[in-house]
C-alpha cells in the first residue's frame, strides 16, 4: 500500500514538472542587450512573414541585432508591445492601429509599423 501511495506521488510529481517545463514560453536565443530593432510578429501573418523573408535573404540577422517577439500566442510578449506602444507611441493604442507587424527602434525610442517601414528602416541601419 505504501508503495502504491509513494509511486502514485512520484508520477504526479513528474507530470507537474513536465507541464511546468511544456507551459513556459521558448527563450529567443536572439535576444540582444542592445538590439538595433524588436520585431513583434505573429504566427501566420503574412506581413511578418515578407519583413522575416527580407531579414533571411539579406542576411540581416547576422549583420545587426534583432530582437524577435511572436505576440499571437505568447501573452508575456503581447504585454510588452501594448506597454512599449503605450509608453512610446500611444498614438498607435489610441487609433486602435496596434498590431503586427511592429518594430520598435529603441534608439530613437520610436514605433515602425508595416512591413516596408521596417524593411527601410533596417536598409537604412545596413548602409550605416
Amino acid at each position: 500500500m505504501i508503495k502504491k501511495i509513494i509511486s502514485t506521488i512520484i508520477i504526479i510529481l513528474v507530470l507537474v514538472g513536465v507541464f511546468y517545463l511544456l507551459s513556459k514560453p521558448p527563450q529567443n536565443s536572439q535576444d540582444y542587450e542592445n538590439p538595433d530593432l524588436v520585431f513583434y510578429w505573429g504566427d501566420g501573418c503574412p506581413h511578418c512573414d515578407n519583413v522575416e523573408a527580407w531579414i533571411k535573404e539579406n542576411d540581416t540577422d547576422k549583420k545587426l541585432k534583432i530582437n524577435s517577439r511572436e505576440v499571437y500566442k505568447n501573452r508575456n510578449n503581447q504585454t510588452e508591445l501594448y506597454n512599449l506602444a503605450n509608453q512610446y507611441c500611444p498614438e498607435i493604442i489610441e487609433n486602435g492601429n496596434i498590431g503586427v507587424p511592429t518594430g520598435f527602434d529603441p534608439v530613437n525610442q520610436k514605433c515602425i509599423q508595416g512591413d516596408t517601414p521596417i524593411i527601410e528602416f533596417l536598409s537604412g541601419k545596413l548602409t550605416k
